[in-house]
């Protein structure tokens, strides 16, 4: 993203019974620009953000959640799937038309340099071509978020090891925020 790019750090959570398209509730936070906004959604499909209603929204689905609609198109044996996707950070912005394709198996590398054989799966926004993920085993192992990168890893001291002190420190204060804020 470059030395330049300010360090983008949300706390999102989505509530749901399982199935993220019948969401009931989510929080985005993102401290670093001060938006923070809270969604909810009735059974009967009312959607209100911020305590207003956002009848717009009643069909759509977190960006956030995009993680959970990969691991449900997976489970669920899909080869494509689509739905309304809102931005959590400007949840009055018209919904886009989402579509995740899976794309066959390919090459890539991760995070310590290894190469794995992964299925790729591509998030396409309004027909534009957005996320992509890479899966081995049913788990999403690389995500490219149109050019930023993710990675699974399982000691957060290796995702450290490469970041600037001043960033490791913006995360632990992070961290520490999350711990205090009620439950």
């Amino acid at each position: 993203m470059g030395d330049d790019a300010p360090l983008y750090l949300v706390d999102h959570v989505v509530e749901h019974d399982g199935d993220p398209r019948r969401w009931s509730g989510f929080t985005y936070d993102c401290p670093a620009t001060g938006i923070r906004h809270v969604g909810t959604r009735e059974a009967s499909g009312t959607v209100h953000v911020d305590g207003r209603p956002a009848p717009g929204l009643s069909g759509a689905v977190g960006g956030y959640g995009e993680h959970l609609l990969v691991a449900q198109l997976l489970r669920d044996g899909e080869k494509t799937t689509s739905w309304l996707q809102l931005d959590e950070s400007e949840p009055e912005a018209a919904p886009q038309r989402a579509e995740l394709h899976r794309e066959g198996v390919e090459t890539t590398t991760l995070l310590d340099g290894a190469t794995v054989q992964a299925e790729r799966v591509r998030l396409s926004l309004d027909g534009a071509a957005a996320n992509t993920h890479w899966i081995v085993d049913g788990v999403i192992v690389k995500s490219d978020w149109c050019g930023a990168q993710s990675f699974l890893v399982d000691d957060t001291g290796v995702l450290r090891a490469g970041l600037d002190h001043e960033v490791v420190e913006q995360i632990e204060d992070f961290a520490a925020l999350q711990k205090d804020q009620p439950v």
